[in-house]
């Protein structure tokens, strides 16, 4: 049976809670939404701002409000694992999945990545000059996007924030590998509401939206403006549809405005936006979605379901709305917290086919360990800690399962690097050479950069070769190996039955084996590499 849930976290205020005494204190719920809503478990002592949350295939992780501390629950257990103190309060939160890496928004302006299978942190230039209010992760976890009320975006290369060895951009040799790779500056105040569509190509799209009540559609690679979209009332949470056909925004007022990027809209004449990628398209107040009740408060965030046919929103007064997305219309309230929804997010469905997949998982986090930030002159060659460890179970398919195999699995069961690595690699250090990120900056730079990949790619080529040849060096020594040992076998039993049949003659059964032992000492004493079966007669 297909099973939908979704994750709600509420804001603790000083409103009197009507709730159960077993729910009194519970400030993140896991609700199922179909077949039948309900909820199915509760974490206590949880209070956060929006964008505060994530969520793991086997943690819940909340920037406490107002407290420079995360809570980190565990949904096995159904507990609080750990309270994990932070140099300074958190503003917003993102999940890089497949990495288990917890991206963290600080109020002064910075990103702290902390690898909760590991423990380690790791901290990016406090390039915003207000605290982040806002984070999305590219799909291919390529970048990290951030958004803050200094009304600026910041694009960062994730491997480079992780890096261990940061010792410098090696292919431009300006900006530091914990610096942006480029900023999308469009916008005239705070960033509001940022997210980014589903694609993992260099083809992908970012959504950011702005107290001046704009939003615009961006290239992330580029930074080139896609789309320049002027609302009725500054968005403050923003969802794309699976498809990234359309973009929901949630306003201070419960209401629910939608774009449909596809579509033919109305524009409005403008100056100052016209040089941000052309004529800006205008939403019109009449086409908001229409409220069940004036009460409802601000929608703080919104979801969608896998298929994208449902939209759920969280808003002020506690109320979880469930529209439908294509009658534009409230279906029900499928549940009252009674405190704000501030945070909102839609579980992948229980019961699909094929849905398993490759992978590891984080068994318990690790919390951060300060001495894996110590001087890289203290570490090995590497810059990784001799301590460093991974903490995690891995998930690995069968060449026989209906589940399709991906990088990882690959990876795994490759006896080298997978040629699709080493063409992602090459591709990631193109992107990368670019640096600047301006608009009309090459695909590889100047002629130094292009020159420096193309070494790279010859390189690359050279180790291929390399490789193909050693691993059919390996399969030929592991042949002979299993040849021998099939030699040693026959020579065995030959050696068994002329015992037997010396005793029974009633000769020396140890004598009779004597020539068969000498022919197996010989077998032993041979090497994988030499050929094999030359001069030996096993009778």
């Amino acid at each position: 049976m297909l099973t939908e849930r979704f994750l709600a976290a509420t804001l603790t205020t000083n409103k009197v809670s009507s709730h159960a005494s077993a729910l009194k204190d519970v400030g993140i719920f896991l609700q199922e939404f179909q077949p039948q809503n309900g909820l199915r478990q509760g974490f206590k002592k949880s209070s956060a701002h929006p964008r505060c949350v994530a969520i793991s295939d086997t943690h819940v992780f909340a920037a406490q409000a107002d407290k420079a501390v995360i809570h980190v629950y565990s949904r096995e257990r159904g507990n609080q694992e750990a309270t994990v103190p932070l140099p300074e309060r958190i503003q917003s939160v993102a999940l890089v999945q497949d990495a288990a890496i917890l991206v963290l928004g600080t109020e002064g302006g910075k990103l702290i990545l902390w690898e909760t299978a590991t423990g380690r942190l790791s901290n990016s230039t406090a390039a915003h000059l207000q605290p982040v209010s806002s984070l999305s992760i590219t799909g291919s976890n390529a970048y990290v996007l951030s958004g803050s009320a200094d009304s600026s975006v910041h694009v960062w290369s994730l491997p480079h924030l992780v890096s261990f060895f940061p010792l410098g951009d090696t292919y431009t040799g300006e900006r530091a590998p914990n610096s942006p790779v480029r900023t999308f500056s469009n916008h005239r105040d705070g960033i509001t509401a940022l997210s980014c569509g589903h694609s993992k190509d260099n083809t992908n799209f970012a959504v950011s939206t702005s107290r001046d009540q704009t939003c615009y559609l961006w290239h992330i690679e580029t930074g080139q403006v896609l789309r320049s979209v002027l609302l009725p009332a500054a968005a403050i949470s923003v969802a794309v549809d699976p498809a990234d056909r359309v973009i929901y925004f949630g306003d201070e007022q419960g209401f629910v405005h939608f774009l449909d990027i596809f579509r033919s809209w109305p524009h409005h004449r403008s100056s100052v936006l016209d040089s941000h990628g052309g004529a800006p398209i205008q939403l019109m107040a009449k086409d908001a979605w229409a409220v069940p009740t004036p009460d409802l408060g601000a929608a703080h965030c919104l979801t969608l379901s896998y298929d994208g046919t449902a939209l759920l929103s969280g808003h002020a007064n506690g109320a979880v709305v469930h529209w439908d997305v294509a009658k534009h219309r409230v279906v029900n309230e499928v549940v009252k917290l009674l405190q704000p929804v501030t945070n909102i997010q839609m579980l992948k469905p229980d019961g699909l086919l094929n849905q398993k997949r490759a992978g590891y998982t984080v068994l318990n986090v690790v919390k951060p360990n300060l001495e894996f930030n110590a001087q890289i002159e203290s570490r090995p060659s590497t810059g990784v800690p001799a301590n460093y460890n991974l903490l995690a179970a891995s998930r690995l398919t069968r060449s026989n399962s209906d589940v399709e195999e991906d990088e990882f699995d690959r990876a795994l069961s490759s006896p080298g690097i997978p040629q699709s690595m080493f063409d992602q690699a090459i591709r990631s250090l193109a992107l990368g050479s670019s640096g600047g990120g301006t608009q009309n900056s090459s695909t590889y730079g100047d002629d130094a950069q292009l020159a420096q990949v193309e070494k790279l790619e010859d390189e690359v080529s050279r180790l291929k070769q390399q490789a193909a040849v050693l691993l059919e060096v390996e399969e030929r020594r592991k042949e002979r190996s299993i040849a021998r040992m099939q030699r040693r076998e026959e020579l065995g039993l030959k050696k068994r039955q002329a015992y037997f049949d010396a005793k029974k003659r009633g000769q020396d059964g140890d004598a009779a084996m004597k020539e068969w032992e000498e022919k197996e000492a010989m077998i032993d004493v041979e090497s994988d590499d030499e050929h094999l079966g030359e001069g030996m007669d096993i009778g």
